[in-house]
């Protein structure tokens, strides 16, 4: 049989062609099944992929237990063992998958955290500037978070041919390649108008056709995102937890304290069931609570 870390690449390879899975969701898969090899080798003079048991698939986690991981980052590190192992019996490479039927430590749910639409109106008339391309860039991309609730992934990967202003949509590559449609508003669009206008006189013929670029006009990363956002929220007097999927929990949240529906707040978050949606509704529901004790002669 081949050696672990030549079905782990086969496994990797798999999940980027056939699951269309990205490149942050690989890396995880690489690194948390690297580390139960390197652990079990550790513990249990590991001699052959087939041997391995339930038993010792429990001693790990109780293992990463001990050494203080959180139950969330202990279920995902379970999780991609199991695919792993999943996949190695559809490939006839073991019979038996021993992370099936082990239990998981329980996790607690965490609400999202979101800005408070006052605070956000307050942010993005602070960092708005029109002259400098850079600070435009961070403004418009703040404003395209908000507006939009997608992944940071997915505004990375915008290109041009992804804004239609004539039907006043952008379309948006998300998980598995799956595509969605995300209305813009009078106000977003706008916006791209006057970047898209700017950035042409800094980049008359750029290298590529992606929406959002460096100083230098190459693809900005996604890491380059994050870090302005959080830096330009700072600036804007934010205090709290500062991040790009902080402005998706604030989309997604304000959607729904206006009256949005659940199915459709879905949709434009591309969640793939409203499991994933319904985490919001805590936020929405406190809101009600406020409201009702405002309101109610005998609250």
């Amino acid at each position: 049989m081949e050696s672990v870390q030549v079905l782990i690449e086969q496994f990797i390879r798999y999940m980027k062609t056939e699951e269309r899975s990205s490149e942050h969701t690989l890396r995880a898969y690489r690194n948390d099944i690297s580390d139960f090899f390197e652990c079990i080798s550790e513990k249990d003079s590991f001699v052959g992929i087939e041997e391995i048991n339930t038993q010792i698939v429990r001693r790990w986690i109780a293992e990463m237990i001990r050494k203080g991981l959180t139950p969330r980052s202990v279920c995902r590190k379970s999780a991609a063992l199991n695919s792993f192992f999943k996949y190695l019996i559809r490939k006839g490479k073991v019979t038996v998958n021993p992370v099936d039927g082990i239990a998981k430590p329980k996790i607690s749910k965490k609400h999202p955290v979101f800005i408070q639409e006052d605070k956000i109106a307050a942010i993005l008339n602070s960092t708005k500037n029109t002259q400098d391309y850079s600070l435009l860039r961070n403004y418009v991309i703040i404003e395209t978070f908000y507006a939009t609730g997608m992944r940071v992934s997915e505004l990375a990967n915008l290109q041009h041919s992804d804004i239609n202003f004539s039907l006043k949509q952008i379309k948006v590559l998300g998980k598995c390649n799956k595509e969605r449609f995300i209305p813009m508003t009078n106000a977003i669009k706008q916006i791209l108008e006057e970047y898209i206008s700017l950035k042409r006189s800094f980049f008359p013929n750029p290298e590529n056709n992606f929406l959002f670029l460096t100083s230098k006009g190459k693809r900005i990363s996604v890491n380059s995102i994050y870090l302005n956002v959080k830096k330009n929220l700072r600036t804007g007097g934010l205090t709290g937890k500062a991040s790009p999927h902080v402005l998706r929990h604030s989309f997604a949240t304000h959607m729904l304290n206006s009256g949005a529906d659940l199915n459709s707040v879905k949709e434009l978050l591309g969640h793939a069931n409203l499991t994933a949606t319904q985490i919001y509704t805590h936020n929405t529901f406190e809101k009600l609570k406020q409201i009702h004790n405002k309101a109610h002669p005998r609250a």
